[in-house]
């Protein structure tokens, strides 16, 4: 009973009094192309209230067009330059380590026992026709996660969930991580055929050629040597988690876990040497930047005026002890 009660103090340290949120949206040039739409509203905690507009499936192609104008708006801004900055000189900054880090992730990798190898067990088929490769080590399995086959799957489940209970929400967050595959697709790839870095497993030292602007015949018939820089892989989970982040602000428990995910597929595609430690920063950063972009579509945000919601927000609550037999909690307001 007392480890229970001292795990709910534990937990209780993480939550505020009072569940108020506050939506970082960018601000984007174009008017909601929705407002004359169906709509569906959600009380998000006590402050919040999302509209969220009936989705059409044509949504996926039609916004791609305003999803690359728009992440051109975001980049280009002088709000975003800090971030540019900080994308540029972390990247900068590790290029020259590049190889120490993988050799440094290799040892960790191999001293907890993860094969680095890509393996692969049965293939699973359907009428004959082979959908789908099984892992057969750790490795290969974090590997996969980074291939957009989750993001598929989670977006069938929002589907079936909006289609099943007429929740606009969960179709357009379906929606939503569709539409992620075109733009994060052609933004990377357009990054990919620009810059031209060697992947790790083809560089037989240093940290790979960068060949900008690379003859795109040759890249076609040898991609693992011009493909590196930035990680699509990596660009695609940030967008999803930002992606469920965004709609579901409730969830808090969607960032530690996506994040979480991100860092161990980082680390199996450094062990299999598909991906460079540098490919990442730039990567994270056009995946959160388009997530935003293309999860601020198709809904409206609106604040409730809640007059006590700044006190609250100020105050925590913490599991304080005193001795091996005794504890208590403790309320903290932050000034």
């Amino acid at each position: 009973m007392r480890i229970a009660f001292a795990l709910l103090l534990c937990l209780s340290s993480c939550l505020s009094l009072a569940q108020n949120y506050k939506i970082h949206d960018f601000d984007l040039p174009y008017k909601n192309p929705y407002t004359n739409r169906d709509s569906m509203v959600y009380e998000v905690g006590d402050n919040v209230k999302l509209t969220y507009y009936k989705p059409k499936f044509t949504d996926i192609f039609v916004n791609f067009g305003r999803d690359m104008r728009d992440f051109g708006h975001v980049i280009t801004r002088k709000e975003s330059l800090p971030w540019i900055a900080g994308i540029a000189g972390s990247t900068a900054l590790l290029v020259p380590l590049d190889r120490k880090a993988l050799n440094a992730n290799h040892d960790f990798m191999d001293a907890v026992g993860i094969d680095g190898g890509k393996k692969y067990g049965k293939t699973l088929s359907i009428g004959g026709t082979d959908i789908l490769e099984v892992p057969d080590n750790l490795n290969t399995f974090l590997y996969m996660l980074g291939e957009g086959l989750p993001s598929i799957l989670i977006g069938s489940g929002f589907y079936i969930k909006g289609m099943t209970s007429k929740d606009y929400r969960a179709l357009q967050t379906a929606n939503q991580l569709m539409e992620e595959f075109l733009s994060m697709g052609v933004t990377c790839q357009l990054i990919k055929h620009t810059t031209g870095r060697q992947s790790p497993w083809r560089a037989e030292s240093g940290t790979g050629r960068w060949d900008l602007f690379p003859n795109q015949k040759d890249y076609m018939k040898n991609v693992s040597n011009y493909d590196a820089f930035p990680s699509g892989h990596m660009a695609t989970m940030m967008c999803t988690v930002t992606i469920l982040s965004s709609n579901y602000p409730e969830y808090k428990l969607i960032k530690p876990i996506g994040y979480g995910i991100m860092g161990a597929v980082g680390l199996a595609m450094m062990h299999n040497e598909v991906h460079w430690l540098s490919d990442y920063p730039l990567a994270i950063g056009i995946g959160y930047a388009m997530g935003k972009i293309i999860s601020q579509r198709g809904r409206r945000v609106e604040y409730k005026n809640i007059k006590y919601s700044k006190f609250i927000n100020k105050v925590s609550v913490y599991p304080s002890y005193y001795s091996s037999k005794s504890f208590g909690v403790k309320f903290v307001y932050h000034i």
